[in-house]
């Protein structure tokens, strides 16, 4: 068991940012969040962190997430209330009654949230998450690829407006509501019990956060020193000489191109959605999804978002390895290049360096 304290929250951020590689609220919107935790711990006290075997396996875990465009933020601010009147609106619907609160994207905000609501309703946080990083879709999930039930799905916004969903292509009815909602919203899904939560999901991933926390927060270290400290290595260090993106579908599209810094005449090209999803040098690739890619900004060292990166702007491109259940078949064609629309197979995991 693990109490969550309130000085550990910002190393805490810093994890769950660089496990959302690139995508799930960048590290602005993050820290508000992590911002409204630490409150909610001074209120409540820490949150009580439960390691798998520690937790009761006949227990219920409830997943909170957010869905949506996580910059809308900056105007439409969240209250800290959605996803307690979420869970509200989903119990009205649904008997299961959760006794504890797991993760269901480790990644960005969705990293945080799941602690929020675990201190506002007094209940355990059991590590275990459906992702161990940042991924886009509902779907793209531990839990939903051993059949766990995601519905019915509850989701709220700061006005007052709630659903409760119970259908087949949850995705796209839960990205229609959150449209019309204006923007995005809270979900919360149906508890699931305990047992079936930990033999399908990724279990340790807060704790993993917070490793990343402390390994990146230390300046000192070198940008490679911190990559090889976390599992991982330094791809490049570039210069942003291109940025495109375009909208496809229900998520932003584009391309980085970055001229190396650390090579002459060299480029590496970084393909991206949610999350940043592909490195390539020569039209080959270097890294590819389900294995992390995070960009940083040479100066200050501090994460940058696919929705941030800028031209002009010199960043790290640093890679880490994926969770392992993602790379086993058949998870793999759920996270591949291939399900995203690139025409690559994945790139099992080495340094390239």
């Amino acid at each position: 068991m693990h109490l969550l304290q309130p000085d550990e929250v910002d190393q805490l951020a810093l994890g769950v940012v660089m496990l959302g590689s690139g995508g799930g609220g960048g590290e602005h919107e993050t820290h508000a969040f992590a911002a409204m935790l630490r409150q909610e711990m001074r209120q409540s006290g820490p949150v009580t962190v439960l390691s798998p075997a520690e937790a009761d396996p006949d227990g219920h875990g409830a997943r909170v997430g957010l869905i949506g465009a996580p910059t809308v933020m900056i105007e439409k601010l969240p209250s800290g209330q959605e996803a307690e009147d979420a869970l509200k609106a989903l119990q009205a619907h649904d008997s299961t009654t959760a006794t504890a609160v797991i993760g269901w994207e480790v990644g960005g905000c969705n990293g945080l949230l799941p602690l929020i609501l675990a201190a506002r309703l007094g209940l355990p946080y059991v590590d275990v998450d459906g992702m161990g990083r940042a991924f886009p879709r509902i779907d793209q999930t531990t839990y939903d690829a051993a059949g766990l039930p995601t519905t019915p799905l509850a989701i709220t916004e700061p006005s007052g407006n709630r659903a409760v969903l119970d259908a087949t292509g949850i995705e796209k009815l839960a990205r229609t509501v959150m449209v019309d909602f204006g923007g995005w919203a809270m979900m919360v899904a149906k508890p699931l019990k305990l047992a079936d939560a930990l033999e399908a999901g990724i279990t340790g991933s807060l704790q993993r956060a917070l490793e990343l926390g402390e390994i990146w927060s230390q300046q000192t270290l070198s940008v490679d020193e911190r990559a090889k400290a976390s599992g991982g290595f330094l791809v490049a260090r570039g210069k942003v000489v291109e940025v495109w993106r375009e909208s496809v579908g229900d998520f932003p599209r584009g391309t980085v191109a970055l001229r190396r810094l650390d090579a002459d005449d060299a480029y590496v090209r970084v393909e991206m959605q949610g999350e940043y999803l592909v490195a390539l040098a020569d039209g080959e690739p270097l890294v590819t999804t389900p294995d992390l890619l995070c960009c940083l900004d040479a100066e200050s060292g501090k994460p940058v978002s696919t929705e941030r990166l800028r031209f002009g702007a010199v960043v790290d491109v640093v890679a880490l390895p994926s969770p392992p259940q993602w790379v086993r078949e058949p998870m793999l064609g759920r996270v591949d290049p291939r399900a995203f629309g690139y025409d690559l197979d994945y790139l099992p995991f080495r340094d390239v360096t």
